[in-house]
């Protein structure tokens, strides 16, 4: 029966998407980057209109990009005789696909995330070290009188 969620069903939402549909960027997001990237050359930080149809079309270039950028870096990696797709066979795909100019403002871009990781990682090893520090301290006094009470 339609919209059971047994076993071996699928739900009747799921089973109604093309895979097309499976495979679509988040409109809210490509709606944002689109419209905040029309405004940043648009006369004077106009407000640009963007049509349903467009934004679709921006949609599915994006997807369509990003599936031809992956499989590219896919073929980088196999090349070097590896499995896991890195950063660099992202750049090198770049290249390959002749799109130098996107390869440095990348570059840039993934040094940023990687610095503020490696600050939001450091922070939390020292809070864990802080709360380590606390529970051994509050477990000490505890030892000491349960070892005075063993000599009693």
């Amino acid at each position: 029966m339609a919209g059971e969620t047994g076993e071996g069903a699928k739900p009747a939402a799921t089973a109604a998407l093309t895979e097309a549909e499976v495979e679509e960027l988040p409109k809210t997001i490509v709606r944002r980057l689109v419209k905040d990237n029309l405004a940043q050359v648009a006369a004077g930080g106009a407000d640009v209109i963007v049509n349903r149809d467009a934004m679709a079309a921006f949609a599915e270039s994006a997807r369509i990009f990003i599936h031809y950028l992956s499989a590219t870096a896919n073929d980088m990696c196999k090349e070097s005789k590896r499995q896991t797709v890195n950063a660099d066979d992202v750049l090198k795909a770049l290249d390959e696909m002749e799109f130098p100019e996107f390869v440095e403002p990348l570059r840039i871009s993934l040094q940023e995330f990687r610095n503020k990781n490696v600050a939001r990682r450091s922070e939390t090893t020292q809070k864990k070290a802080e709360k380590r520090r606390k529970i051994d301290e509050e477990s000490l006094p505890q030892e000491q009188n349960d070892a005075k009470a063993d000599e009693d």
